[in-house]
């Protein structure tokens, strides 16, 4: 087994579970010295979720630690891009006196750009992780001002619906 870092559209763990059945959530905690940006730009044009390190005392980010089966890890690489946007690193997270070493993804720099938008679907998968995992109410209203964008794609946009309804279904 193995610990994986959360923090954008992979919070809520019916998402994260339709990609790694495997994948069980842990805790949620807040990583320090860190924020949350969506300027990660996607195959498809649109913005996407990145962790960056600020190395401010007062800046944080709110995620979830989840564990899932080793050999499950080439399939999330896959759905995140890694080496194709994102790559993984090794973050060290502390909960309940227990120290988790973590992989989680950052967005390679040459993806990075700062005048896109998330598409509305990611920005709901987004919230809806956060209002699951009841992250404080400030930190939900910082991913609700993030303008977003309708997906052109037609297919793409009746697929992460269900995917939503999916989500909004689950206890």
């Amino acid at each position: 087994m193995m610990h994986y870092f959360a923090y954008g559209s992979n919070l809520h763990p019916v998402r994260l579970q339709d990609r790694v059945p495997s994948a069980k959530l842990i805790s949620t905690i807040q990583l320090e010295r860190h924020t949350l940006k969506f300027h990660k730009k996607s195959h498809d044009g649109s913005a996407k979720c990145n962790l960056i390190e600020t190395g401010r005392s007062s800046d944080f980010i709110h995620g979830a630690i989840y564990e899932l089966a080793a050999e499950h890890k080439h399939i999330l690489d896959k759905f995140e891009g890694n080496g194709f946007g994102y790559k993984d690193k090794k973050i060290e997270l502390k909960y309940q006196a227990k120290q988790y070493s973590c992989f989680c993804y950052f967005a390679q720099p040459e993806y990075i750009f700062e005048n896109i938008e998330p598409y509305h679907w990611y920005k709901e998968l987004v919230l809806l992780g956060a209002k699951y995992l009841k992250f404080p109410e400030a930190y939900i209203s910082s991913i609700k001002s993030i303008k977003s964008v309708d997906d052109p794609d037609k297919n793409r946009r009746l697929e992460n619906k269900i995917l939503l309804q999916k989500i909004l279904t689950f206890r």
